[in-house]
């Protein structure tokens, strides 16, 4: 059977399938429906409303707990502003009494009854101190007064900032200058020591408030704010401090409101009582022309539920309350704590009723929209099974018909794809398969025709990257043969009187190490390891022109004195249009085989280490700090000289065997090698000696990468 066949098939069997099966549960679903679709649909709107309404109470709850929360943030924000502005003038007297040199010592007035109203600092003493002592003192302290004047910008709230000396005077900011003088227009004493904000900021040496107080000029409730400054040896040298006006909290909580019947409130939790409220005859309420000492306290109220309340906000909680009868309704009270203040708390009130009320509607229309809505089910339920039956019938007519259509449309393309693959498969990489449906078989050719370009571009790349490759690999071969070249491995001068070996081992196929040794004269070996920054072709070319030029300058060298000379000639050159910044570390040494005198300079690089055969051991030879080579034209090299005695060895390496890194990136390091130099024969073979760091350095790396080229030289005098 042909495709075409097999997908006329499949149609039929699938439609006529799925439309009986479908038919049949949407008929027994929709007639299930209909029977239930009543009793339903009143289930859900009675939970509907049940839960609109305690969604509405809980929002509306939830705003009353809101806005309480927000007021009390308010007087926070209030009372964090005052007392940034005490802290401040705190640090500022701390600052002027700590760095008296940099303050001019000012003058300030005392009180005049013509500034009566003008924003002006006066001067006060307590009745009998020495003026003429405290001079100095008040012209510093006379420095606080811009920033006094400053903080009344924009704060209308603001009654008065004074700072108070120990000494016994004080500069207060104001504009009752007339309140400070007799009738005769002469200065009243005063000695601010003996206030409560005075004292508190005193003994508890902190920023504190007072407890809220009438205002004596008469402009209602005040708070003040007070904190310690210190002289240079960490004593209190005074107090500083503002008063406040309680005319913005009491805005705060009058403008609060919600709904028809919210207010607001403030309530002490140390003592119960109100603090602020709407004036009228309301329990949480207070009436601001009687003093604060006489008002009831809500402990002691007649109802339970307001004394509940009243406990919960003394315990400094958050929450909202039912209280019962109160004021003849029942109401619903939230109150949150303050947090700036010693310990007030903020409430808001409002009546159950107009938090209920809506929720009520709400589940009424909910109830009514349900009935409308099961009747309006039914009648399309009705209309829906009608329609379905008629939708059948004209489905089943049309399955044969579309079936034959749909099975052309797959077997027409894949027929085309089919040639199109036997004749990309016979070699003719060029042909295109045209076809366009617009499904996967469409894509497929897409995909055919991009993978015959691809084939003919991986041909031709394949061929030029395998010709390329065999080009660098000879290259780079050819690199490396030439640099191992330039390195000498003739260990043996047929000397007995003094015996060298070295190896190198480069990261990459060339390196940026190199060592070097030769004989000067009959009596004068020269020996040099260097590190060139970098690995790979860059660095073995540095290599050849730093080893080139440092053994040619050395060939010049008429005078053992001229062996520092030597590396500065050699750094200047190198310096020399070194475009890409490469520098090498070099140690560079010159041993006199007769005395056995060791001259060398050390531009950058590795301490080495020596051995003394009398002492038996190997440790770190001290070495004077100079420049690398190539880094900065111009520099000076030191040279040290040390005496070798026989037996003696020099041990040189590079970083590549202390920086060596195992699995973990733990290093090599300068201990372990020092202690596998101790720990090695020192009768063996220098070559053997090599070995033998090697093979502790591989144990260390356990198969780890070898990230940087390593480089060993090793003498012995004999």
């Amino acid at each position: 059977m042909g495709i075409r066949k097999q997908v006329l098939y499949l149609v039929l069997f699938c439609s006529l399938t799925t439309l009986f099966v479908t038919g049949g549960i949407a008929l027994y679903g929709t007639f299930k429906i209909k029977s239930e679709s009543t009793e339903i649909g009143r289930e859900i709107g009675d939970t509907a409303a049940k839960n609109s309404s305690q969604v509405l109470k809980k929002l509306a709850i939830e705003s009353l707990q809101g806005l309480a929360h927000e007021r009390a943030k308010q007087i926070d924000n209030f009372f964090l502003n005052m007392k940034w502005g005490v802290t401040a003038m705190s640090n500022e007297m701390n600052l002027i009494l700590q760095n008296p040199q940099n303050y001019y010592p000012r003058r300030v007035s005392e009180p005049d009854r013509k500034n009566k109203g003008v924003l002006v600092s006066q001067l006060q003493y307590k009745a009998g101190v020495d003026r003429a002592a405290l001079a100095y003192e008040v012209g510093l302290t006379a420095n606080l007064q811009d920033l006094q004047i400053r903080l009344f910008d924009g704060d209308s709230t603001l009654a008065s900032n004074y700072v108070a000396s120990v000494n016994g005077f004080n500069i207060v900011t104001d504009i009752i200058s007339e309140t400070r003088v007799d009738e005769n227009n002469n200065p009243l004493p005063n000695d601010f020591s003996v206030r409560p904000w005075y004292r508190a900021a005193f003994e508890k040496k902190e920023v504190i408030f007072t407890d809220i107080f009438k205002d004596s000029q008469g402009r209602g409730f005040a708070v003040a704010c007070a904190a310690p400054y210190y002289n240079p040896n960490g004593e209190i040298a005074g107090i500083v401090g503002e008063g406040v006006i309680l005319v913005h909290i009491n805005e705060i909580v009058r403008n609060t409101k919600m709904g028809e019947t919210g207010y607001a409130f403030v309530m002490n939790n140390d003592t119960g009582k109100i603090l602020f409220a709407q004036a009228d005859e309301k329990t949480l309420s207070i009436d601001n022309d009687n003093n604060l000492e006489n008002d009831p306290s809500l402990f002691d109220n007649e109802n339970p539920d307001v004394v509940q309340t009243a406990k919960n906000m003394s315990a400094r909680k958050t929450g909202v309350d039912l209280v019962k009868n109160l004021d003849g309704k029942d109401c619903y009270v939230a109150y949150t704590p303050m947090n700036e203040v010693s310990n007030w708390s903020f409430g808001v009130v409002i009546d159950a009723e107009e938090v209920t009320t809506p929720a009520e509607v709400t589940e009424t229309m909910i109830e009514d929209s349900t009935a409308n809505f099961v009747t309006m089910l039914n009648d399309s339920i009705k209309f829906m099974i009608v329609a379905m039956l008629v939708a059948f019938i004209a489905i089943i007519s049309l399955i044969p018909f579309f079936g034959r259509k749909i099975a052309d449309m797959f077997t027409k393309p894949i027929h085309l794809l089919a040639d199109g693959v036997r004749d990309i498969a016979s070699g003719n990489l060029d042909n295109k398969i045209e076809i366009h449906t617009g499904n996967e078989i469409e894509h497929l050719a897409v995909c055919f025709n991009a993978m015959t370009d691809e084939l003919k571009n991986q041909m031709q790349n394949l061929e030029t990257v395998t010709a390329e490759k065999e080009r660098i690999a000879t290259e780079l071969n050819v690199a490396k043969n030439i640099q191992q070249s330039m390195l000498p491995k003739d260990f043996d001068f047929d000397r007995k009187d003094f015996e060298i070996f070295a190896t190198m081992h480069a990261a990459k196929e060339v390196g940026g190490d190199f060592y070097d040794f030769y004989m000067l004269d009959e009596n004068h070996l020269v020996v040099t390891i260097a590190d060139v920054s970098g690995k790979g072709v860059p660095a073995a070319l540095f290599m050849v022109i730093a080893k080139t030029i440092l053994k040619n300058f050395t060939m010049t060298m008429q005078d053992p004195d001229d062996f520092a000379a030597v590396m500065a000639c050699t750094n200047d050159q190198l310096c020399q249009n070194n475009d890409e910044m490469m520098f090498v570390t070099v140690f560079f040494g010159m041993l006199d085989i007769k005395t056995g005198e060791f001259i060398f300079v050390n531009g950058g690089h590795n301490p080495p280490l020596i051995y003394r055969k009398a002492e038996d051991k190997f440790e770190y030879l001290e070495v004077k700090k100079n420049f690398v080579l190539g880094g900065m034209d111009g520099m000076n090299f030191l040279s040290q000289s040390i005496k070798l005695e026989k037996g003696d060895m020099i041990y040189m390496y590079t970083d590549g065997v202390t920086e060596a890194l195992d699995n973990e990136k733990e290093l090599y390091g300068e201990k372990r090698l020092l202690d596998c130099l101790n720990a090695a024969d020192k009768n063996i073979s220098l070559s053997d000696l090599l070995a033998y760091v090697r093979k502790d350095l591989d144990k260390h790396v356990d198969g780890a990468e070898q990230s940087d080229d390593i480089t060993m030289l090793a003498f012995k005098l004999k």
